[in-house]
């Protein structure tokens, strides 16, 4: 499927059975998936969904119902959009589904997806500029005195220490908030004067209420606590304010509510508990560091399957912005996803059926590089032997991992994490994280050649060579 007609073709039959533009509230989409907002998930006609060439599966949740598309989901998102479904990432309306009763969890982990998925772009680049640096310093390239090296590391800085700034846009959305109020009253914590005045360690006060001197840059909990109680000061706002007014009280208050209370509340509350997320990461990381790498990885399948895997994202966010590094989440992804590869390339291998080749490669380069959808949905949950392999193999680099203490450098889960294993840590965590990932792809690469039988093709030829497409990178 390569033509804007076939993603227009594609999209059409998409919205005909998850019901018609009338059952969709709203769409958004993330790496693989097209991720709707119905009315009525009673209309889906899911066989229809598996069915059409171009999707690769579907996952029903309790808030949002998930179409697998593939590394190409942005291209049939646009034609989605251009059908006159309502795009859930620009629209300031409540939607139906928010109004729906659903559990705390699930309204938490939509909460994290929103807020804290499309920051991810922007640490890597970052992270990856600290690598620049590290690989500059051993080899010699630059100085750490050098014009250059101090332009680059303050380049590289510049994500994480403005991470509260970008919380507070994606939070502004995903609260329906002023976007341009919250950024200004998040940025108020990064203030030079404010910063100054902290790191003078003189007592400071509003009202004659103290103030605690925290430093706030590079941190999560204390943004999102800020944009969500300000939704609700907003809404207050705007109920008590003459129509007339509206243009001038309502940002005024709102900020002149918001920000003594950030100062002297919220963003004390927001570092204690970031101090507290630290705690249990260093506790997870350092005494359970083995085992909790271990299970993790080899429990990422099915957390995938979920969708809960971003429910993960704060604690690698927090723990990069903490100490620019990070252990157990993505170190366990890495494992996770290349497993979902190797088993996935034993399979194209093993496999005479020029289709099951097609797709099991596409799906086993696709995992590789961090999109396991594909992988999981097309091959190893299909065949039911590879997955067992790829969670053995998963498992297994997994507590190599935790016992080498491999620790990674930039926010990646894909081969290109090769990447981020050079830092303080030196030449011996580059050779563990290599060797991880190693035995991440040769493990369930090899258990599967052994386990599975001949795999053979029990869909379309059709629906398998779109299928095989959908899954390339």
């Amino acid at each position: 499927m390569t033509s804007k007609d076939n993603y227009n073709e594609l999209a059409q039959q998409i919205i005909e059975n998850i019901g018609g533009k009338e059952n969709v509230v709203s769409a958004v989409h993330c790496a693989t998936r097209l991720r709707f907002q119905l009315k009525d998930d009673t209309k889906v006609n899911e066989q229809g969904l598996k069915e059409l060439s171009g999707v690769v599966d579907i996952n029903p949740t309790p808030t949002q119902f998930q179409v697998i598309i593939g590394s190409h989901v942005d291209k049939v998102f646009k034609e989605v959009i251009a059908q006159g479904i309502v795009n859930g990432d620009a629209e300031n309306s409540e939607t139906q589904s928010e109004k729906q009763e659903t559990g705390i969890f699930n309204k938490i982990v939509d909460t994290i997806t929103a807020c804290m998925t499309p920051m991810i772009p922007a640490l890597t680049a970052a992270g990856m500029i600290k690598v620049i640096l590290s690989l500059s310093t051993t080899f010699h390239w630059l100085s750490n005195e050098s014009s250059t090296y101090r332009v680059l590391d303050f380049i590289g800085d510049s994500a994480f220490y403005f991470m509260p700034i970008l919380l507070a846009v994606f939070a502004s959305r995903k609260f329906k908030v002023n976007t341009s109020l919250a950024v200004i009253v998040v940025g108020i914590l990064l203030h030079p004067n404010f910063t100054t005045w902290v790191a003078s360690g003189d007592p400071i006060s509003f009202l004659g209420m103290p103030i605690q001197g925290v430093g706030y840059a590079a941190s999560v909990i204390p943004a999102l606590l800020t944009i969500w109680i300000m939704s609700y000061i907003e809404r207050g706002v705007d109920k008590i304010t003459p129509s007339s007014l509206k243009i001038i009280l309502n940002p005024t208050l709102v900020l002149l509510i918001t920000a003594p209370l950030v100062l002297i509340v919220i963003g004390p509350l927001g570092n204690y508990a970031g101090m507290g997320l630290a705690w249990i990461i260093n506790l997870l990381e350092g005494k359970l560091g083995f085992i909790m790498v271990a299970l993790l990885a080899a429990a990422m399948p099915f957390i995938v399957m979920t969708g809960m895997h971003h429910a993960l994202t704060p604690i690698f966010v927090a723990s990069f912005a903490a100490t620019g590094t990070e252990s157990l989440i993505l170190v366990a992804q890495v494992c996770a996803n290349l497993a979902q590869g190797g088993a996935s390339l034993a399979v194209a291998l093993k496999s005479k059926d020029k289709s099951v080749k097609s797709i099991a490669t596409a799906a086993g380069i696709s995992a590789i590089m961090g999109i396991t959808e594909p992988a999981l949905y097309g091959v190893t949950m299909k065949y039911k032997k590879p997955l067992i392999a790829a969670v053995i193999g998963a498992g297994i680099s997994g507590c190599f991992a935790g016992i080498m203490h491999v620790t990674l450098y930039v926010p990646q889960n894909s081969v290109m994490a090769i990447l981020g294993f050079s830092g303080d840590k030196g030449v011996a965590n580059v050779i563990a994280g290599v060797l991880m990932m190693v035995m991440s792809l040769v493990i369930p690469f090899i258990l599967t050649l052994f386990l599975q039988k001949e795999p053979k093709n029990t869909v379309s030829s059709k629906e398998v060579e779109t299928k095989g497409t959908a899954s390339a990178v």
